[in-house]
């Protein structure tokens, strides 16, 4: 696991993690030439609705020496998704033995990106601190910030085909620095025009929670059911399932979700972190949680890092592996 505190204007935090990259000489993925278009188109939605990311961006580029090379198109438009995915879930306080929404979060991925895997603590001038987690360089995949918002995200295999817009990545970048509350994040969620399918689940210090289904399409908000709000890796409004292709949602997802379900209904008592913690960490194949660990076409796919959050917290119970192998430790910012 690596950890990244970046402090500053955009400009700096991307000077300096442009430094970084070229010291440990990071060389970023490869990006096909029909993407680049795409990641052209990208970069003007970028411009127009998060610029500043796109200055922290260019600073990597430039700091890094990294111009001749993928990176700016990668950050941008990034690759195709997988046909597995992540599973995000959160709790209202009336269900929680402390009153505060529990977050919870499961990312599954290759296993070879373990080694990629970054905790980042971000101090941007004039914007929000937050606490994140991601394999990517500006963009993040969730975490919380110092307004107590917590935002996660799943993929959806799906959503075939990607439109000009802001990456899924940089949406939680922006949001995180930004926003708030969970008003504040799916009202930038809704005005954006998206490149893919995602599900964004979000959830902030008043206890609300929300879960954003969003494509280049149409964006549907979902709100809580009795106290749980959950997501994986398919769309679960007919209005969103339009523009879904049946046959590329992950075998798992349904069962995961379903599981995740059953967990809350069955519950007995009050949840705690631990108990959180305990599906995100129980195996998928027996039955007792989420945590995937798959061979497919000879690749090892699994739930490569966990996290969980109580809202009112500045840390994040992190596990830094398999959550099924590995323990929860505490990180703040």
């Amino acid at each position: 696991m690596n950890e990244i505190t970046l402090r500053g204007t955009y400009s700096e935090m991307g000077e300096e993690l442009g430094k970084l990259l070229h010291k440990s000489n990071y060389k970023p993925p490869p990006v096909p030439e029909e993407r680049l278009e795409l990641a052209r188109g990208c970069e003007s939605a970028l411009e127009e609705y998060a610029p500043s990311l796109l200055e922290e961006i260019d600073a990597v580029v430039e700091a890094g020496k990294y111009e001749e090379t993928s990176l700016k198109a990668f950050e941008l438009s990034l690759g195709p998704y997988p046909e597995w995915g992540c599973s995000i879930f959160a709790v209202s306080g009336n269900h929680t033995t402390t009153g505060n929404v529990i977050f919870a979060r499961n990312y599954d991925w290759e296993s070879e990106s373990q080694e990629l895997f970054t905790v980042f603590r971000t101090y941007p001038e004039g914007a929000l601190s937050s606490l994140t987690c991601t394999d990517l360089l500006v963009g993040r995949y969730g975490g919380i910030n110092e307004a107590g918002l917590a935002i996660g995200l799943t993929a959806i295999p799906g959503s075939r085909r990607d439109h000009p817009g802001v990456m899924l990545h940089l949406v939680v970048r922006w949001v995180l620095d930004n926003c708030r509350t969970v008003k504040d994040a799916v009202a930038f969620i809704e005005k954006i025009p998206h490149v893919r399918g995602n599900n964004y689940l979000v959830a902030d210090l008043q206890g609300d929670m929300a879960l954003v289904q969003a494509c280049p399409e149409n964006v549907e908000v979902v709100g809580p059911v009795d106290g749980l709000v959950a997501a994986t890796n398919h769309f679960q409004t007919s209005n969103m399932q339009a523009f879904e292709i049946d046959k590329y949602i992950p075998p798992s997802s349904v069962p995961r979700l379903e599981f995740i379900r059953k967990w809350f209904k069955n519950r007995r008592g009050k949840i705690d972190m631990p108990q959180a913690q305990s599906v995100l960490s129980g195996r998928l194949s027996t039955g007792d949680g989420v945590c995937q660990d798959i061979e497919w076409e000879g690749v090892r796919f699994a739930t490569i890092w966990a996290w969980t959050y109580e809202t009112g917290r500045r840390s994040l119970q992190i596990a830094g592996g398999l959550p099924c192998e590995v323990d929860f430790e505490e990180f703040s910012f």
